[in-house]
């Protein structure tokens, strides 16, 4: 790992740590304390700690007073209530602003979709990562940081859920999203952009057992 500056090498070790935490680099009931992170990632305490406490304001891990940190293990009902919440940001800002997305954001946003699509289909991360970028790129046109960031860190908290849980989504409806948009079709867009975000609402699809007669 490269250290150059303080807040590069505290990104470095925020990402590093993460990427490990979403691919379960660490068991559940791990206590992920400063001084072990600090030999696993060959940096000193400042980034850590700086990394940890952001990982706490986002809900990724919670602290435990003179033990260390544990990955928070989330539920069913906060992923509804998660959903729900980027339902109502991202269309109500979709509704609002689409008519402000010009063509060369549409094509950067139908690069994304063409980068889901060659993914291979048994690569789950993948897919939520192109699919995690293809939401934050269409609200990033938007402009407001705030909202931004609420978003942002909304999604980690997703993608905590469905590595753990090994949910996939069932249907990817981004391709025909931008098809409505370039066509300054407002409320179809806002109509698929709610289905894409609560289709991850809908469980993971178990193949049938075949019963013998």
């Amino acid at each position: 790992m490269v250290k150059t500056n303080f807040n590069t090498l505290k990104n470095q070790v925020y990402d590093a740590l993460f990427f490990d935490i979403i691919n379960g680099v660490y068991p559940a009931d791990t206590i992920l304390t400063e001084k072990t992170l600090m030999e696993k990632y060959s940096v000193s305490r400042a980034p850590i700690r700086e990394a940890l406490v952001q990982l706490t304001g986002i809900h990724i891990l919670s602290s435990i007073p003179r033990q260390g940190y544990k990955i928070l293990q989330p539920d069913r009902q906060q992923l509804l209530e998660i959903t729900k919440f980027r339902s109502a940001l991202e269309c109500s800002f979709l509704e609002s602003y689409c008519t402000y997305i010009d063509e060369s954001w549409i094509k950067e946003l139908r690069t994304i979709c063409m980068d889901y699509i060659n993914c291979p289909a048994d690569d789950f991360m993948a897919h939520w990562h192109h699919n995690c970028h293809f939401h934050l790129k269409l609200f990033s046109f938007y402009g407001n940081r705030y909202a931004y960031k609420l978003l942002e860190d909304a999604l980690n908290i997703q993608t905590i859920f469905f590595v753990q849980k090994m949910y996939c989504t069932t249907m990817d409806l981004h391709l025909a999203l931008v098809d409505y948009m370039g066509r300054g079709e407002i409320a179809m867009a806002v109509t698929i952009l709610k289905a894409d975000i609560e289709n991850l609402l809908l469980p993971a699809i178990a193949p049938t057992p075949i019963v013998a007669i």
